[in-house]
């Protein structure tokens, strides 16, 4: 059944904030299964909070439907949209992020009798890869006015490294995206007397800035780290030198170090080089981390039972909706298919593996069972 599920959603089109008819797919889904379904939209974004009350603790599948822009179609092996199956390989955009994912947890529910000791929720918004400002973090706010209570929370973004499930994710690093422009003067480069050029200037401040030791992360979470993106300047001729140069770059960082401190650190950086400058920081996620207990371990023994391997706990990748969630204060764990081709072009993912994902959250279903009693 996840094979087909997945191909299904995969052939939906929707691109952020279109959920291009993946929703209501799986709200039907849902619906025959006992769910009730309800639509949170706000501004162009849709997203449904779908429940099966057993009573019990609540958990949540956390996800979402759209995806990132193809790029160049012609590049692509086969149609994007096509979810193409090889024999080996399901092949389109949303594969491993996230449509697999969600495929396999609706699998994996299918497959469940009718006895659960404790409820089940669906999240499912249209604007993770976008903004991400009218899909989870408004849900999670609606849901909290109306006091809802969460107690452990699924998030199938894609978090294995070489075999499936051989590493979970139970926090975030933050993101920082910081433009900055380096001022100088334009003129004729044969006249450098009468110029100042900040392309000169600018090699000392990206030496500084990625050589910069931040922090030293810890158990689960790895160290800060910072990446030049982008940078351009000048006019596109030999023979006149830019009047600014235009960097741009981003942190990741861990609850080690604060973005204030992130913040002061760069400024003195570039007041010490005695620069000309426009700097503008925008924190897009704070850092997060969840608790680990009994629902981290039944995702654990799921793991284990189902692949006779352990699972490393990391907090590493780029900043997922689980940071919303954690407001709720539930306990959070990430857990999906292999990253290797997300965001690329020929995205795809394995038979075996969604097979085998599938299994999985159907043992961790099977354990929350026991622990719900």
């Amino acid at each position: 059944m996840e094979i087909k599920l997945t191909q299904d959603l995969i052939k939906m089109a929707s691109i952020t904030p279109n959920d291009g008819g993946c929703l209501k797919y799986i709200e039907d889904f849902l619906s025959d299964r006992g769910f009730q379904t309800e639509y949170l939209n706000f501004g162009r974004v849709k997203n449904i909070w779908s429940v099966k009350d057993n009573g019990g603790p609540l958990l949540v599948f956390l996800g979402h439907v759209d995806v990132v822009p193809t790029g160049p179609v012609e590049k692509w092996e086969h149609d994007p949209f096509s979810g193409y199956h090889d024999g080996d390989y399901i092949h389109g955009r949303g594969a491993g992020d996230m449509k697999g994912g969600i495929a396999c947890f609706m699998s994996a529910l299918d497959r469940l009798e009718d006895n659960l000791n404790y409820s089940i929720a669906f999240l499912i918004t249209s604007d993770e890869e976008g903004p991400s400002k009218d899909g989870t973090v408004k849900v999670i706010e609606e849901l909290m006015q109306r006091e809802q209570k969460f107690d452990w929370c699924l998030v199938g973004e894609p978090s294995s490294i070489n075999s499936t499930g051989d590493n979970i994710r139970v926090g975030r690093r933050g993101s920082i995206n910081i433009e900055l422009e380096i001022k100088g003067k334009q003129g004729h480069a044969a006249y450098p007397e009468r110029v100042d050029n900040p392309l000169h200037k600018v090699g000392a401040v990206i030496e500084s800035l990625t050589n910069e030791k931040w922090d030293e992360g810890n158990e689960h979470f790895p160290p800060t780290s910072l990446q030049i993106t982008n940078m351009t300047a000048g006019v596109g001729a030999h023979n006149v030198t830019p009047d600014s140069v235009f960097v741009k770059l981003n942190l990741r960082f861990s609850p080690e170090i604060s973005f204030e401190e992130i913040k002061s650190r760069i400024i003195n950086m570039l007041e010490e080089k005695k620069l000309d400058y426009v700097i503008d920081f925008d924190l897009n996620a704070q850092p997060y981390s969840s608790i680990i207990g009994e629902f981290t371990e039944a995702v654990q023994e799921g793991i284990l039972s189902v692949t006779d391997k352990p699972t490393q706990l990391s907090c590493s990748g780029g900043t997922s909706d689980g940071r919303f969630m954690a407001k709720t204060g539930c306990e959070i764990v990430e857990l999906g298919p292999k990253f290797e081709t997300i965001h690329k072009i020929n995205e795809k993912v394995e038979k075996k593996e969604l097979e085998l994902l599938t299994d999985i959250y159907h043992q961790i279903l099977l354990n929350l069972n026991v622990r719900a009693n």
